[in-house]
């Protein structure tokens, strides 16, 4: 874990401010040091007087950003709203989804004796993305044994007093070998893409001290008594090293690590993913490079052979190994001939796309967003006008039968499983239904709710949402989801936030959130947007937003805003905007590109040095989006390109919207140089007198805006500044 200042530097002078309104005299804000650092990038000399804060563990570095919090605390405390936010915002009044509460117990057969851990469902993902490959992840980092699936077992390994795991520690992977002699285990800190094998000895119980792998990338695979594991190289800094140099090898248990024997150099482009599993005694791998992949497969008996390729087509499309059919089939989820992604069922021996033989069949219209398997069928959230809709595939006729949803929302694609009996579960909610959670039994073919759908307090009977299409540049037409109170009058005086991500072919669905219940119940609209670079059309609303196309997404989000302002849902003294990680870029890009429209804006663990974001941790795998500054594969045309939108790089000396700029001290995804870089940069070269604040949470990742503190820090700025009274009830 980061070591982290605990000496509290004294506040800086605040000028007084009241409710609603800025100080005339801009804030007296921390020093932040800056220096004659400059990069060079095809000819042009770039100022970076901030390049010093890329050391996210200096003393340096983190005394300044323990002032930066400490100004930060003082003035948001200060703020008359404050109190009454921070009361309604207590973690025992704070919703929370349902997805929170997803605990199963995860079953590993070893010969007659099954091990299990209690595991719930988060997100892993390299790209900065909202949503990603989810992993079953231990909530008590103990492993148990027990001789039926329908017993609860006893204790075997206690993972916290073995010193195995260690602070924010989770076990994201167990596994034995198949002589049940070895128990191997995968540690990672919740905050970080990187973590470390251990491999313990299970008639000693004990630790084997040789065998302790570190910085590990992704899942490993067992296969005698060994596993296949990947490891990027050069890592001296698991937060900020660059991760991009990755290699899959081979470790013998017994051996010493010095010895593993590699199988397969990705290279300085290429990430490697494992299966965590053999199918048909056969390993396969995926190699990724902008947002495309290709699958290789090796027969593990002999090590000495080269992997070869089993599916590719020069990374032009995409391909994941989704399970096996009962005929050894592998099932492929594949972008090659859809206009999102399809379903198809391969032979390994005979792998030849003329071969396939079509699940989901290949459609240029349909907007599969996601597929799960379970018993003899296969389920698709499709995606139309941006919203879910859920069909069930059998595999021999093309036609599916459609599962009716509650209305127009979005499924929880983190939240489909499958029951040994083939019973579906899936999860479902739009911007004013709290998470519903349902069970789909395919042979009666009905839906029941078991539970979710209600939160204390609030009645969605009271509020109402619908979906509009907004003209943007170009003639696209970008959808919006719209959330409020019934009876709300459009007069443009109510308090509006935008959400916003727009990138990554990742699709932001119209769910229910429930930090924004605040602004709903006071009145306030919130406002999802569907905004070009994301998936919510396919393959070409994302292309037709990403690399030199980038600019549409910021315009979008501003045709967005305009639109609401122009139709008197809101004004420009009423609208906040706000996104995450790539959302954090648009935020920040928008909101310079158009500082009259937002009166607060949120930009959460952003991308805001889109010049040098390829350097540290998973950030050489985000190239589909932004392209490179420098380097291989980068161009004058991509560096020209970044420099009209890299938010670090387009501050000017004139009046912005009030800011919070929010990461997490420990983000092992995007880097928190990002928003300190941005922060200095904003209250040192940004004009005017607006408040332009950073919060550095510590203890924090990818994901510090859903903390209570966050949540009060951000909803105290956002009534505040839109001058919007706050109902205690």
């Amino acid at each position: 874990m980061k070591r982290i200042l605990l000496s509290l530097l004294p506040a800086f002078a605040l000028v007084a401010c009241n409710s609603g309104s800025s100080s005339s005299t801009k804030l007296n804000y921390p020093a932040s040091q800056a220096e004659s650092t400059t990069n060079s990038y095809y000819g042009t000399t770039v100022a970076d007087p901030y390049q010093w804060m890329e050391n996210t563990n200096s003393t340096q570095t983190l005394a300044w950003v323990n002032s930066q919090n400490s100004f930060s605390n003082s003035y948001i405390s200060s703020l008359p709203e404050y109190n009454t936010v921070k009361a309604l915002l207590t973690p025992s009044t704070t919703a929370k989804s349902l997805k929170d509460n997803n605990v199963n117990r995860h079953f590993i057969k070893v010969k007659d004796v099954y091990y299990y851990t209690n595991d719930k469902k988060i997100i892993i993902d390299t790209k900065p993305v909202g949503a990603g490959r989810v992993e079953n992840v231990s909530v008590d980092n103990k492993i148990y044994i027990t001789d039926s699936l329908n017993n609860v077992g006893r204790v075997f390994l206690d993972l916290q007093k073995m010193g195995i795991v260690k602070g924010e520690q989770k076990v994201v992977q167990t596994a034995s070998t198949a002589d049940n002699a070895y128990t191997i285990t995968k540690t990672q800190d919740s905050n970080l893409d990187l973590g470390t094998i251990t491999v313990i000895n299970n008639q000693t119980q004990q630790i084997m001290p040789g065998d302790e792998i570190k910085y590990t990338s992704g899942s490993f695979t067992v296969y005698g008594d060994g596993f296949f594991y990947v490891k990027p190289q050069n890592v001296t800094d698991i937060y900020t090293s660059n991760y991009n140099y990755q290699q899959l090898f081979y470790h013998q248990i017994g051996t010493a690590v010095t010895t593993d024997k590699l199988i397969f150099d990705g290279g300085a482009m290429l990430s490697v993913n494992l299966d965590k599993t053999l199918y048909n005694n056969i390993l396969y791998f995926q190699t990724n490079i902008d947002q495309t992949s290709e699958i290789y497969s090796l027969n593990p008996a002999n090590l000495n052979s080269k992997p070869t390729l089993f599916l590719g087509d020069n990374y032009q499309s995409e391909f994941s190994i989704l399970g096996s059919a009962a005929n050894n089939n592998l099932l492929i989820q594949t972008t090659q001939g859809a206009a999102q992604k399809r379903l198809v069922s391969v032979n390994p021996n005979n792998p030849e796309s003329a071969n396939w033989e079509n699940i989901l069949p290949a459609s240029t219209s349909d907007i599969v967003n996601s597929i799960s398997i379970c018993g003899n069928y296969y389920y698709a959230d499709v995606l139309v006008n941006g919203a879910s809709t859920l069909s069930r595939y059998d595999g021999n006729t093309p036609t599916p039968t459609n599962i009716a949803l509650p209305g127009i929302g979005g499924l929880n694609d983190d939240g489909f499983d499958c029951t040994e009996s083939g019973v579906f579960k899936y999860e479902y909610s739009n911007l004013i239904t709290p998470w519903e959670k349902y069970d789909y039994n395919p042979t009666t073919q009905t839906s029941t709710q078991i539970g979710g759908g209600s939160i204390v307090g609030f009645n969605p009977a009271d509020y109402e949402m619908k979906e509009i299409f907004v003209p943007s540049t170009g003639g696209a037409q970008v959808s919006i989801f719209i959330g409020h109170k019934k009876g709300i009058k459009l007069d443009g005086s109510n308090p509006t936030l935008i959400y916003v991500y727009g990138g990554f072919d990742s699709a932001t669905k119209p769910f229910f959130d429930p930090n924004t219940l605040l602004l709903l119940k006071n009145g306030g609209i919130y406002v999802v947007a569907q905004v070009r670079g994301g998936g919510e059309y396919g393959t070409s609303w994302y292309n037709a937003g990403r690399l030199l196309n980038k600019q549409n997404t910021y315009n979008d989000v501003a045709a967005v805003a305009n639109y609401l302002i122009n139709n008197s849902y809101t004004s420009s003294a009423k609208l906040a905007l706000w996104g995450a990680s790539n959302g954090g870029l648009t935020t920040a890009a928008t909101a310079l590109q158009n500082p009259n429209l937002f009166k607060v804006v949120f930009p959460a663990v952003g991308v805001q040095d889109v010049l040098r974001y390829q350097l540290f941790t998973n950030g050489y795998t985000w190239y589909s989006d932004y392209g490179y500054s420098s380097g291989e594969g980068s161009t004058q045309e991509q560096f020209n390109n970044i420099m009209t939108f890299s938010p670090l790089q387009n501050v000017k000396n004139i009046a912005y919207p009030t800011m919070l700029i929010m990461t997490g001290m420990e983000d092992g995804r995007v880097a928190p140089s990002h928003s300190y870089k941005f922060a200095a940069t904003m209250q040192n070269s940004g004009g005017g007198t607006n408040p332009y604040l950073l919060k550095s949470y510590a203890g924090q990742g990818h994901g510090p805006y859903n903390t209570t503190e966050a949540q009060i820090d951000m909803w105290t700025l956002f009534f505040n500044q839109t001058n919007t009274p706050i109902s205690q009830n």
